[in-house]
């Protein structure tokens, strides 16, 4: 029996930091306008870095709200969106909170979500 809840949307980024609280006021707002079925949870993962590892691993897929990076392809001035393998790699030194760490560390333990997605924004200043 696989134990993996079905979507995990996380929001990740640091409220202390300007704009880089985008993701985790993101979750906020959809947890507040919406109801989501069983099997979809919402979590605030803030700054939690390689906590979040147990949480990802076990999630058939993640959504991830957060600040964009400018390796990420952009649309047209809006939000920035990665898929999958291209999420790590397109992340770099200053990507929130060690996500990327997160996803090499599913992947290297065989425990990788089969689809992961974020969706970020470009802030206008991170100070």
């Amino acid at each position: 029996m696989d134990a993996r809840r079905e979507v995990l949307v996380l929001g990740i980024g640091n409220l202390l930091w300007a704009d880089e609280g985008f993701g985790v006021r993101a979750v906020e707002a959809l947890n507040q306008a919406f109801r989501f079925p069983d099997g979809v949870e919402l979590m605030d993962g803030g700054t939690l870095g390689l906590s979040l590892l147990p949480y990802v691993e076990t999630s058939r897929r993640v959504l991830v709200s957060t600040r964009s990076t400018s390796g990420w392809r952009r649309a047209a001035q809006g939000p920035a969106r990665c898929r999958g393998a291209g999420l790590g790699r397109a992340q770099d030194e200053s990507a929130p909170n060690g996500f990327n760490d997160v996803l090499a560390l599913a992947q290297l333990h065989g425990a990788a979500p089969e689809q992961i997605v974020a969706i970020g924004v470009q802030p206008l200043t991170l100070g």
